[in-house]
């Protein structure tokens, strides 16, 4: 328990107005808390889309990388890919939802990745490295989606938090401070008002 402050008018409003401003804080995250939490549910909601998109995509590259390989070996799927270095492009951008800042993040190659008219090159190379490209798009919506998730999990702990420590110490604190000073108010007023009384009745004695 805080230590009480002294019982008078002006700490007695000076508490009210706290309480007031406690629990108007108190409904504004809870109403933060409410809309975060739906965005998280939506989020997740669209994580198992997201995350077979990216499954989906590392098992076609997969599967088209294996008759590359046997048509032209280690080496040569090593000379070919190593002539043709495409240069990647990756866009990170923000959106605020209730002042927390979400990820949007975009992987996409600058070039054609398929070293088309090369002369060491496949059929089974073109398309591995075409499924590859897809996997690069997958992962980046696979690390956004996973960000997101992460920074709202967080952001509601943190808020939820906040109430906590609102609704359970510190409203209490202040409501119990109200009604004590209002007590020991209403005492000394009854005190005073006995007072003049004795003296009333000493003085007409």
């Amino acid at each position: 328990m805080a230590k009480r402050p002294a019982p008078t008018k002006a700490n007695l409003f000076s508490t009210q107005t706290q309480l007031k401003f406690a629990s108007d804080g108190r409904d504004l995250l809870q109403q933060k808390r409410d809309v975060l939490v739906m965005e998280l549910m939506s989020v997740v909601s669209g994580f198992s889309e997201v995350e077979e998109g990216l499954q989906g995509s590392l098992t076609k590259a997969r599967n088209s990388f294996l008759p590359a390989y046997i048509a032209m070996g280690k080496e040569g799927l090593q000379r070919t890919v190593s002539s043709h270095q495409p240069d990647l492009e990756l866009e990170m951008e923000q959106h605020n939802v209730m002042g927390i800042a979400l990820p949007r993040i975009r992987v996409s190659v600058v070039a054609d990745l398929s070293p088309a008219g090369l002369v060491a090159s496949s059929g089974a190379l073109d398309s591995t490295l075409k499924e590859l490209q897809n996997v690069l798009a997958h992962i980046g919506e696979y690390v956004e989606v996973v960000s997101t998730i992460w920074r709202l999990a967080i952001e509601i702990e943190k808020t939820q938090k906040r109430i906590n420590a609102l609704e359970n110490v510190f409203i209490p604190e202040s409501e119990e401070t109200i009604s004590w000073i209002k007590s020991v108010m209403e005492e000394n007023d009854r005190e005073d008002l006995f007072r003049r009384k004795l003296l009333k009745n000493r003085s007409a004695s």
